[in-house]
C-alpha cells in the first residue's frame, strides 16, 4: 500500500472540484444559452442548464451530452478527454474513494488544464499552485536535520496548501557557510577538483539562494535565471544543478530535470536527494525500473528518510504491476507490504 499522505488528499480533490465548478460553470452556461437562443441546440433537460453553476456533476454531464452541438467548435479532443476523466474523478470523490499522491497530482493537472482551456485563469492559477506545491513535496527538499552536499542549509519541507488558499511566500534560510565548500567534497576525486576563491563561492551561493527563494514563490523563470548565473560562475556546484533540476521538474519538464540531476550526481556521487529526485522524475515519465534503481540508491545513502522510502515503495509497486514484465521478479524489489 502507498504510505499515507500527511494531509487529506480527498479534501484537496474536493476543493479543486469546487474551483472547477466556479470557473467552468459560467463558461458552460454561457455557451449553452447561446446555442439554445440561436436554435442550434435543444437540450433534453432544459432545467439542467440552470443547475450548471452550482453542481460540477451537472456541468460535466451537460458538456458530454451537448459536446458535438455546442462545444466541439470551441474545444478540442484533448479537452473532451479531460471532461471524461474529470467526471470519473468526481465520481470517485463522491463515493469517498481514497486518492494517493499520484491520483491527486493527476486530478489537479487535469482540472487545471480544463480551467485554462476555457479561460478561467484565476482558478487555473490556484490549481496550478497547489499542483506545484505537491510536486515540491514529492520531489523532496532535504529534511531539517541534514545539509546539502555543499554544506549549506537545506530547504524546509512543507505540505501543499489546499488549492483555495493563496501562495504564501516562504523566507529562505540564511546561508550558513559561504566560503570554500563545494558539492564535490563528496566525491572520491575531490583533490583533483579546482578550488574556487571565497568570493567566487559566495557569489555562486547567493545566486543559488535567490533561485531557491524564487522557486518557493513559484517564480520559475527568475529561479532558472539565478541557477544559470550560479552555474556560469561555477559549473561544478552539484547543488546548483540539483536545484535547477528540481525547478524543471516542478514545471513538468522531467526529461530536462533528469539531465540536471545527472550532472549533480556526476559531481557528487553521494547526493541522496539528487537520486531521489531523479527517481521521481523517471517515475513521472513511466520509467519505473530506472525510478526503482535511483530510489534504492537514495535509500541506501539515506535510509532514515521517510520521503525517499515512500517514493521507493510506490515505484516498486508500479514496476511490479507492469504487465508482461519478465524482469520484475528478478529485479530485487520484493513484494510491497
Amino acid at each position: 500500500m502507498t504510505a499515507p499522505a500527511p494531509y487529506n488528499n480527498h479534501s484537496l480533490v474536493g476543493e479543486a472540484l469546487r474551483l472547477l465548478a466556479a470557473g467552468l460553470g459560467p463558461y458552460v452556461a454561457g455557451k449553452m444559452n447561446e446555442a439554445v437562443a440561436s436554435g442550434r441546440y435543444i437540450p433534453d433537460d432544459s432545467e439542467a442548464i440552470s443547475e450548471i453553476a452550482g453542481d460540477i456533476a451537472v456541468t460535466l454531464r451537460v458538456m458530454v451530452a451537448a459536446w458535438n452541438d455546442v462545444f466541439r467548435d470551441h474545444l478540442g479532443p484533448v479537452e473532451r478527454s479531460l471532461v471524461s476523466e474529470i467526471r470519473e474523478i468526481r465520481n470517485c470523490w463522491a463515493h469517498q474513494e481514497a486518492f494517493d499522491d499520484d491520483d491527486l497530482d493527476r486530478a489537479l493537472d487535469s482540472i487545471g488544464r480544463l480551467l485554462a482551456a476555457v479561460g478561467a485563469i484565476d482558478q487555473a492559477k490556484r490549481i496550478d499552485g497547489a499542483k506545484h506545491r505537491l510536486r515540491l513535496r514529492r520531489y523532496g527538499a532535504a529534511s531539517s536535520n541534514t545539509t546539502a552536499p555543499d554544506g549549506s542549509a537545506p530547504e524546509p519541507e512543507g505540505e501543499p496548501e489546499p488549492p483555495d488558499q493563496p501562495v504564501v511566500p516562504q523566507r529562505s534560510d540564511s546561508v550558513t557557510d559561504t566560503v570554500t565548500r563545494r558539492a564535490a567534497a563528496h566525491s572520491p576525486d575531490v583533490d583533483d577538483q579546482p578550488v574556487h576563491s571565497a568570493a567566487v563561492d559566495e557569489s555562486t551561493q547567493e545566486h543559488i539562494h535567490k533561485g531557491v527563494d524564487y522557486r518557493r514563490r513559484e517564480h520559475f523563470g527568475h529561479a532558472m535565471a539565478e541557477f544559470e548565473q550560479a552555474l556560469s560562475i561555477n559549473p561544478e556546484r552539484a547543488d546548483a544543478w540539483f536545484h535547477r533540476g528540481m525547478t524543471w521538474g516542478l514545471m513538468g519538464e522531467h526529461g530536462r530535470a533528469i539531465a540536471d540531476f545527472n550532472r549533480a550526481v556526476a559531481i557528487a556521487p553521494l547526493y541522496a536527494e539528487a537520486y531521489n529526485c531523479r527517481g521521481y522524475a523517471h517515475f513521472c515519465l513511466g520509467e519505473y525500473r530506472r525510478a526503482v534503481e535511483d530510489l534504492e540508491r537514495a535509500s541506501r545513502l539515506n535510509p532514515d528518510d521517510e520521503l525517499i522510502q515512500g517514493n521507493l515503495q510506490q515505484a516498486r509497486l508500479r514496476f511490479l504491476q507492469q504487465p508482461g514484465n519478465p524482469d520484475a521478479t528478478r529485479h530485487g524489489s520484493g513484494p510491497v507490504q
